[in-house]
């Protein structure tokens, strides 16, 4: 980029961004973005001077990063424990849902705990939705720890608590509320969380769409369910509209600017009154890494003309963005690890170039800069996701937010804005799930890191450019690449057996090289557990959905050729209704007689739509179909002793797949099949003492037994006996709750190796942690 004669500003933020990524974030690549930055200072005038700035803030920036990495560290719980806290809870962090509360507390020496609990009755969780000033709780519980993902390509859940600044997580077993002490200084914070609860609570009393709108656009809380109810948000790429950033700010900046100049404050004073009001808005509305990042430019902007009044330069958006940069990484050392910071600062840089744009190239250019981020973390998009863009985002600032403010301040006292409001936003969300269910999106899958930074720098150097030949140049250039990945992503040319963590239940992905025939074997699912009649139940985003799903779609997969339910329980295809809803499956396989069960005609037959459905018996064999029946060997009404055992050859190792069947099941087995044997078994029923009969284990001899249970489960799964039995057989045991997936991966030229997420260990009765 041409960026040679710009004063040292934009170096320093982009250098201290770099080493924030390194040092916070772990990202190698960003080693080498500091290496070509220093040596692209060296062709710089007065290079000294530069170097000198670079140098001062690369080893501040270390040193910093360095220290809070390790206060985080020092803090954060690395033993399981009962423990007793003292929290100081602010009234905006109690949250109700269902029948349980969760608080977010800080300890007397700083640890920001997370904590969760079970609530009685109605009137408990009515007392705390109604606390509006900061309380200290007496908790007692145990922790948990904070751990990264169980499989491939989960969601993160540990980073995304590093960026809140969590330190640890408990469930609380006992608690009890006092009144807090407070500081001189603690005054005015405690202040901004009681004006953001008392706007939480009139909010709430606002119709519900029009509640959810103001929540999430003027204070930033977001309801647990406004993405689920608002799915077509998320497929068409609008989720940034509801993350407050610059629009948003610079909205409010310029409605108070305007209400104040009508009743007649000098603009001096003005921007002086914005100045400070705006860090007491990032407390209200929640202190988002996009947020502090628009409100150090919203400073930025408003100071200048203040602290520049003799001087006739001007601040550049580079610098403004640099010292953004700088600022929020200062603050907010974890920002960089979530999607959302990292489109926030990306997308800010990339806007200083696409300016002077015309609106419909500069929607799209900024959608081609996000795009390798996206495909990176999400991994598909939807082609409608630019022209739908480019019609809400002028929409949404000169209607939809205009609305929510006036429905949000003239609502409570005015019943009939509050319903025209609610209605026309109603009437948003409706179309906005109607486009994101249209045909067009794209299983593009996950794109590489290295794919990703390639993608990323052609694509500024394209933007950047400004004469129309070398810019087409770059474009196609970048389609090329993008092209390549997308041929390497859905043609691989290795195949795999993966075990899924799906907790306590089974679940087992198949695919060949090349991506030629995917099966999958269960779901997984949740056991359901009564709920108080007082304690709604909100939907939430099931296993296969954020685990399964979530894989597949990395893989570049959207189609299953066959999904097979072994039996009817809950923990095994509780989810195929969801996998059925989100992915094309051309083949269900079920155990003969299953059909009329319960639990397919209330999980399964509802979703079904154009998929075949086989009933399996022992000797069977469909067309097509990859697997060797050797279970049920009659009809029955899909309980553990009617469960699908399926065998396959994948690279010449012999797997067998024993669903829930039972001891009996096994022994009639080996009486059809007494020759029998297996590489590889997943255990059945999850290393329970109902099945494993030592005679089966004997005869199938296998060299390793995967068990497929939940960390803690509440069956003691697997049993003590099933592993002696393993011992005594020789029989190597690995167990999900230990090790997260569990994959064996081979390619199209025989070579092969197991891999697990976590370090294996040998497995303990009980699942324990």
């Amino acid at each position: 980029m041409t960026i040679s004669n710009r004063p040292p500003w934009i170096f320093l933020g982009l250098l201290v961004g770099l080493i924030n990524a390194v040092i916070v974030g772990h990202f190698w690549w960003a080693g080498l973005g500091i290496i070509y930055l220093l040596v692209r200072c060296l062709h710089l005038g007065s290079v000294r001077a530069h170097m000198v700035w670079l140098m001062s803030a690369a080893v501040l920036a270390s040193v910093w990063f360095s220290y809070q990495n390790m206060q985080y560290q020092t803090k954060t719980w690395s033993t399981i424990a009962t423990r007793q806290l003292s929290l100081r809870v602010e009234p905006d962090q109690i949250q109700v849902t269902g029948d349980t509360a969760s608080i977010i507390g800080v300890t007397k020496t700083g640890q920001r705990i997370r904590a969760f609990g079970h609530l009685t009755s109605r009137q408990q969780a009515t007392q705390l939705q109604a606390i509006d000033q900061p309380t200290q709780w007496q908790v007692k519980g145990t922790n948990d720890l904070l751990e990264g993902p169980r499989n491939q390509m989960q969601f993160d859940r540990r980073s995304q608590l590093r960026a809140m600044g969590i330190h640890g997580s408990m469930k609380m077993a006992q608690w009890f509320i006092v009144a807090p002490s407070q500081t001189v200084w603690q005054w005015p914070i405690d202040l901004m969380h009681h004006w953001r609860k008392q706007l939480l609570l009139y909010f709430a009393t606002l119709p519900t769409t029009l509640n959810e709108y103001a929540s999430n656009l003027i204070i930033g809380a977001t309801a647990n369910d406004f993405y689920t109810q608002n799915s077509g948000l998320k497929q068409l790429g609008l989720l940034h509209l509801f993350s407050i950033s610059g629009m948003h700010v610079v909205y409010l900046v310029t409605l108070c600017q305007f209400i104040l100049a009508r009743l007649g404050v000098p603009r001096e004073h003005s921007q002086l009154m914005l100045a400070i009001g705006l860090p007491l808005y990032a407390i209200i509305a929640g202190g988002s890494g996009t947020l502090i990042r628009a409100i150090l430019i919203g400073e930025a902007g408003l100071l200048q003309p203040l602290l520049n009044r003799k001087q006739s330069t001007q601040i550049s958006g580079l610098d403004m963005w640099s010292l953004s940069l700088i600022g929020g990484v200062t603050l907010q050392p974890a920002v960089l690890l979530t999607l959302g910071g990292q489109l926030s600062y990306l997308l800010a840089f990339a806007l200083i170039y696409v300016a002077v744009e015309k609106t419909w190239w500069q929607t799209w250019l900024m959608n081609l800069v996000s795009l390798p981020l996206i495909l990176h973390t999400v991994f598909q998009i939807h082609v409608l996701s630019t022209p739908v863009n480019l019609l809400v985002i002028p929409l949404f600032g000169w209607f939809i937010f205009p609305l929510v403010i006036i429905g949000a301040c003239l609502g409570g006292v005015l019943s009939w804005v509050a319903g025209i409001s609610n209605t026309v936003l109603t009437v948003f969300s409706s179309l906005t799930n109607w486009f994101g269910q249209l045909p067009g999106m794209v299983t593009f899958g996950h794109l590489s890191t290295l794919f990703t930074c390639v993608c990323l720098l052609m694509t500024l150097l394209a933007i950047d450019e400004r004469r129309t030949r070398v810019r087409c140049r770059w474009l196609i250039a970048l389609a090329i690449v993008y092209g390549m990945a997308f041929v390497t992503i859905h043609w691989p040319m290795d195949g795999e057996v993966s075990f899924i963590d799906v907790g306590q239940g089974d679940s087992i992905l198949l695919r060949t090289p090349f991506n030629q025939h995917v099966s999958l074997i269960d779901t997984g699912g949740k056991v359901g557990f009564s709920k108080p009649s007082w304690a709604p139940t909100l939907p939430g985003m099931t296993n296969v959905e954020a685990v399964t799903v979530n894989y597949l779609h990395s893989r570049g997969i959207s189609e299953i050729d066959d999904v097979n339910c072994s039996h009817q329980d809950a923990d095994h295809i509780g989810d195929v209704g969801r996998l059925l809803q989100l992915m094309i499956v051309h083949t269900l396989t079920i155990p003969a007689g299953m059909r009329q069960s319960r639990g397919f005609q209330t999980k399964i037959a509802p979703y079904l739509k154009q998929t075949r459905v086989i009933e399996l018996t022992a000797g069977q064999q469909p067309a097509n179909f990859p697997f060797t029946i050797y279970h049920p060997f009659h009809p029955g009404p899909g309980g553990n002793e009617d469960s699908v055992s399926l065998g396959t050859i994948r690279n010449g190792v012999r797997f067998l797949f024993m669903g829930d069947l039972d001891r009996a099941g096994e022994r009639e087995i080996l009486q059809h099949y007494p020759r029998l044997t297996a590489d590889v078994l997943k255990l059945g029923h999850h290393g329970s003492d109902t099945s494993s009969d030592p005679t089966f284990i004997k005869q199938v001899a296998p060299k390793i037994g995967i068990i497929s249970a939940g960390r803690e489960n509440r069956y003691g799964h697997p049993k003590q006996s099933t592993l002696t039995t393993l011992i005594q057989k020789h029989v190597a045991a690995v167990n999900t709750a230990d090790t997260g997936m569990i994959s064996y991966v081979y390619d199209w030229l025989g070579n092969a190796h197991w891999q697990t997420i976590l370090p294996t260990r040998t497995p303990i009765a009980g699942s324990p942690r």
